[in-house]
């Protein structure tokens, strides 16, 4: 069984970028907020045999950008119906094992706090390092969540190449383990490639891979494919398709989110 303690790193991590970034922020006349809200729907067998598991995810996302930082909070609604263990979501987190053949409630909220190196911008290349905390909100007993805390270190990479953006994602992830559970930690990533028609319209595919928490368990193996619109000076739409290439996995599933940038002080306004 995986020692809880081997999260303390991650969340230190967590306190002290937040002591910095919060600092830096203050000293910052260039906050910008934004707001997201969005549904997410897959459904697979994940391994059962006898019936499929949906889930439907409706997170609210709250993201501030000062400078390099950026921190964001998600507070996610789950309905969950179906029989299975899930436990390698990527945003959706982590579900439990249920008695009942359905339930919903308030998820499992996540905290971020993301560095972007913005040295090298003038090379149109794009470094970001984040760290994220599960917050265990979502009810064990319901079956929506594991009762315990995660956290996760991350490394995103980008390039862009004209209109063309290839990006991969590297992270980390330290399992929080409810009694009775044999849990590891897990190391995950991602490969895309994402096309921008202009200024307002892109399209992409991306491609994920994730260890599985459970030894015994498949890999998990996604692709998705994207729109995103930006159809208003401070709204853009994000709409998306998943399918699954494991048996740990959705075997189909999709989404759409909704985006407002709030006006930055001393922006003028229409």
């Amino acid at each position: 069984m995986i020692n809880p303690p081997s999260l303390k790193p991650a969340l230190f991590g967590v306190v002290a970028l937040c002591s910095v970034s919060t600092a830096a922020m203050a000293q910052s006349d260039d906050l910008k907020f934004s707001m997201s809200l969005g549904v997410d729907y897959t459904t697979g067998s994940y391994g059962d045999t006898d019936r499929d598991t949906e889930i439907l995810y409706a997170p609210l996302s709250l993201r501030v950008d000062g400078g390099p930082w950026i921190i964001r909070a998600v507070l996610p609604w789950l309905h969950v119906s179906g029989p299975a263990l899930i436990l390698d979501g990527a945003d959706s987190g982590s579900i439990g094992k249920r008695e009942n053949a359905s339930d919903s409630g308030l998820g499992d909220i996540s905290l971020s706090l993301m560095y972007s190196f913005e040295q090298f911008y003038e090379d149109n290349l794009f470094v970001d390092v984040s760290t994220r905390v599960k917050i265990p909100t979502a009810s064990f007993e319901a079956g929506l969540g594991t009762g315990r805390a995660d956290a996760s270190l991350q490394f995103d990479v980008a390039k862009a190449i004209g209109p063309f953006i290839p990006f991969a994602t590297f992270g980390y992830k330290w399992a929080g383990v409810p009694d009775g559970f044999k849990f590891r930690n897990t190391a995950y990533g991602s490969v895309g490639l994402q096309y921008s028609w202009s200024d307002r319209v892109a399209t992409g595919v991306a491609y994920d891979y994730r260890q599985a928490s459970l030894e015994t368990s498949e890999d998990p193996q996604d692709g998705m494919a994207y729109l995103n619109i930006r159809f208003a000076d401070d709204w853009s739409v994000n709409l998306y398709t998943v399918m699954g290439f494991s048996e740990n996995s959705p075997d189909a599933g999709g989404g759409v989110s909704f985006t407002y940038r709030f006006p930055q002080r001393g922006r003028p306004t229409r």
